[in-house]
């Protein structure tokens, strides 16, 4: 099927009578206008394709430690249509972590509720916090609304939200430091090639199911380099396994922006520069980046650092990588656009002559940021529109001046455009440069890190980020404070001060560490 719903790219009209998803999605969206015009309803017109909906990332605030491991919801209400109609809600555990809903223009009531009495039903009296938000074009003109905290309290009764269930599907795992269910393995059916078809016809549906776009194989390790995956057209994460699966994961951490791939691209771009470029919900400090992306990912990618200005507060990009990219556009998505029986809003952003395409290379790139330019020539396809392209975007595209101009190298493997995530010399390319992006920290440091930490019995009052501190990154802990690696910027020379007694401690995993120094005195000391 994924082969099928690709060649809309090689030839639309044999795309339109081919690819049963097409159509059946054309039926559903035909099905969602007949709605919304007999009963009109918010969760029903953000199903619908043609319609604009807006991004929101917000943050629960628990200050007093009430909710930690609580299970969790966030609701969205609007009487835009209906009286307090729940538009989107997402599930998490803890407070503290960032959340996501998908919501068209209005105005929203977002209610937290706490489960606690672990019934697996919200209901009125559970509402611990409340917050209202305006989405239209004068709040959020780039239509993503961020930064929105909602502070936890006391619960309290709502008597016009109704009670709801929380969906009975396999429970997410937990994380420290990403919003809950970000951790996945490549096999997890999130990743499926339905998501990613989902994805294309129905946003919508897929931001239920993974509201925060988001996604990484592992928890946190501070002193790898990330490397931030970004899917094409009807793409998913797994299309990026052969390159994962030899990652060396000493060094890299992957991370993976698994977005709706028939969304409005300006959209997505300025969500990708918000989470991952900004530094306001990923900080990484001094610890550069690496962004590797494929096919209609790199688009995303390039109008993204547009909006990049490598300021001090911003997060640090030490290479691009761009696969296979139609920085030029496709003509075939103009065919799409004018002939199609629905038209996705990227068919409209790859269209040649769409605005978007003739914007995306406005700005030049921050002289900081070095873009590889890796392209495919190779059409092994039966039914070829050209010698010239990789069976599916034209060499023209993948080529174009502007990207050449503003690349620092390019370099070109005989390789079809999905082929080319799997071909070795590609591959080898990718991490002869990847390998160049120096570490924040010293060698001598990452060598110690790489030795973990203790495997000890901690009691449950050490908090959990202090309990996987120590688990797995204790001894690096130990040569700081021991002296045996000497700090080298001013909030590891502060933890130096700390345990030694001439600063007071800051942050709850410090002050456990002073603990676990103290009641583990003979460990690791030589």
């Amino acid at each position: 099927m994924k082969k099928i719903l690709v060649s809309l790219f090689v030839l639309f009209t044999l795309f339109a009578l081919s690819s049963c998803s097409y159509m059946k999605n054309a039926s559903i969206q035909a099905e969602y206008a007949q709605i919304q015009q007999a009963d009109p309803g918010q969760v029903n017109l953000k199903h619908m394709i043609d319609r604009q909906t807006y991004f929101v990332i917000g943050q629960t605030i628990d200050r007093k430690a009430r909710y930690t491991n609580i299970p969790l919801a966030v609701a969205a209400y609007s009487s835009k249509y209906k009286a307090n109609e729940r538009v989107d809600t997402m599930y998490f555990a803890g407070a503290g972590t960032h959340f996501g809903l998908n919501l068209p223009e209005g105005d929203y009531q977002l209610l937290v509720f706490a489960d606690s009495d672990n019934n697996k039903v919200f209901d009125p009296t559970e509402v611990v916090g409340q917050k209202t938000i305006s989405l239209n074009q004068v709040s959020s003109p780039e239509k993503v609304l961020d930064r929105i905290e909602v502070p936890l309290s006391s619960p309290q009764r709502v008597d016009w939200a109704m009670a709801f269930s929380k969906p009975n599907l396999a429970e997410p795992k937990q994380s420290l430091y990403f919003p809950t269910g970000s951790i996945c393995s490549l096999d997890d059916p999130l990743f499926s090639e339905n998501m990613a078809t989902l994805g294309m016809y129905d946003p919508a549906s897929f931001l239920e199911k993974a509201p925060t776009m988001f996604y990484a194989l592992e928890e946190d390790l501070a002193y790898k380099i990330p490397v931030v995956f970004v899917h094409g057209i009807n793409g998913s994460v797994r299309d990026f396994e052969t390159i994962v699966n030899r990652l060396d994961r000493e060094r890299y951490k992957p991370w993976f922006f698994y977005y709706p791939s028939g969304g409005d691209l300006n959209q997505l771009a300025e969500f990708f520069h918000r989470i991952f470029l900004s530094g306001k919900v990923i900080k990484l400090n001094k610890m550069p980046m690496i962004i590797v992306a494929h096919s209609m990912g790199g688009l995303v990618v390039r109008e993204a650092l547009n909006k990049y200005e490598s300021g001090q507060k911003e997060n640090k990009i030490g290479l691009v990588v761009t696969i296979a990219s139609p920085f030029g556009g496709h003509p075939s998505a103009a065919l799409g656009e004018k002939h199609g029986l629905i038209v996705l809003p990227s068919w409209r952003d790859l269209n040649p002559d769409s605005r978007f395409i003739k914007e995306l290379f406005r700005k030049p790139l921050p002289k900081t940021v070095e873009h590889q330019l890796f392209y495919a020539y190779d059409n092994p396809a039966a039914l070829k529109i050209s010698k010239n392209s990789d069976g599916v975007v034209p060499l023209s595209s993948q080529l174009r001046l502007e990207a050449q101009q503003q690349a620092t190298g390019q370099l070109g493997f005989e390789s079809s455009h999905m082929g080319i995530l799997k071909n070795e010399e590609m591959i080898d390319s990718l991490f002869t440069r990847m390998n160049q992006v120096k570490n924040f920290f010293p060698e001598s440091h990452l060598a110690v890190f790489r030795q973990g930490g203790y495997d000890v019995k901690l009691t449950d009052d050490y908090s959990p980020q202090s309990q996987y501190v120590i688990h797995t990154m204790g001894k690096y802990w130990m040569a700081v404070s021991k002296g045996i690696l000497k700090p080298f910027y001013p909030e590891q020379e502060r933890f130096v001060r700390v345990v030694k007694g001439e600063e007071p401690p800051k942050y709850k995993v410090v002050k456990d560490w002073l603990r676990f120094l103290k009641e583990y005195p003979e460990i690791d000391r030589d």
